[in-house]
């Protein structure tokens, strides 16, 4: 039986936010700046957290409302759209801060369709 596709991005999102969290354990804000290699690694799992927000259904994002989907969705859009003026403070505090409540979120979901 083919798996849900929303169950699935849920996963993704998860993972993704997951591995950033690992990319920045026993890291700095200042390692970060110094590391082009690390900023731009985080960005791309932001991003695709965003892309696989974007891509749920209506349907699931209503459900689920308490995830604050649009600035998730809205947070990708700014660093595809505005790569040249990307606030490494904002991605360290993004990561650091609202990722670890969105693993519990996504954790949660996961949990309760699977």
């Amino acid at each position: 039986m083919p798996r849900n596709p929303d169950m699935i991005r849920i996963q993704h999102m998860l993972d993704a936010a997951l591995e950033a969290c690992s990319f920045i354990r026993n890291k700095t804000q200042q390692d970060l700046k110094e590391n082009r290699q690390l900023l731009l690694s985080l960005i791309k799992e932001i991003e695709m957290i965003g892309e696989a927000a974007n891509k749920l259904t209506l349907v699931f994002r209503k459900k689920y409302a308490s995830v604050p989907w649009n600035i998730i969705i809205a947070t990708r859009n700014r660093l595809i759209h505005g790569y040249f003026d990307i606030d490494v403070e904002i991605v360290w505090n993004t990561i650091q801060d609202q990722l670890p409540i969105l693993i519990g979120q996504l954790k949660s979901i996961l949990k309760k369709i699977s």
